[in-house]
C-alpha cells in the first residue's frame, strides 16, 4: 500500500501532508488552534487548545481513525508554567478515559505570534 496524504484539499501546495496514512498507522502534523478554514485563533490557551484537538479529531475522522484510536500526542506550548493546567482540562474533555501517551515540551515561539499550542498525534486506523 501506498502512502495516502489526508487533509489537502485547500492548501494542495503545502510542503508537507496534514496527515499521512500508512497502513493501518495514521500520522497527524502538527496542528494549532486555527479556526477551520482561516488563520485565525482565539487569545486563551483553552480555546487554542480545544481548536488545535478538534483540528487533530477531523483529519483523524478523514483518515478513519478517532481520538479512541490515538497512540501518541506530543503537544508544544510556549507558556508551560503558567498554562499547562489549563491545557490539561481541555485534553481531559477529549481523552477523559485511557488517555494516549503523551509528550509535552516547553517550546519559545510558534509560527504565528500568540499561538500558544501546537499538537501532533500517531493514531490507528479504525477496524
Amino acid at each position: 500500500m501506498d502512502k495516502l496524504l489526508v487533509g489537502m484539499g485547500d492548501s494542495p501546495s503545502l510542503p508537507y501532508a496534514p496527515a499521512t496514512v500508512w497502513q493501518d498507522l495514521v500520522f497527524v502534523s502538527g496542528q494549532v488552534g486555527f479556526r477551520p478554514g482561516t488563520r485565525d485563533f482565539a487569545p486563551d490557551i483553552g480555546e487554542q487548545t480545544r481548536q488545535a484537538l478538534r483540528n487533530v479529531c477531523a483529519l483523524l475522522a478523514e483518515a478513519g481513525s478517532g481520538p479512541g484510536k490515538v497512540l501518541k500526542m506530543t503537544i508544544y506550548m510556549t507558556d508551560m508554567t503558567g498554562e499547562f493546567g489549563a491545557m490539561n482540562e481541555v485534553f481531559r474533555e477529549f481523552f477523559p478515559h485511557d488517555p494516549p501517551s503523551r509528550t509535552t515540551v516547553g517550546i519559545s515561539h510558534l509560527g504565528k505570534p500568540g499561538l500558544k499550542i501546537e499538537i501532533d498525534a500517531l493514531a490507528v486506523r479504525a477496524s
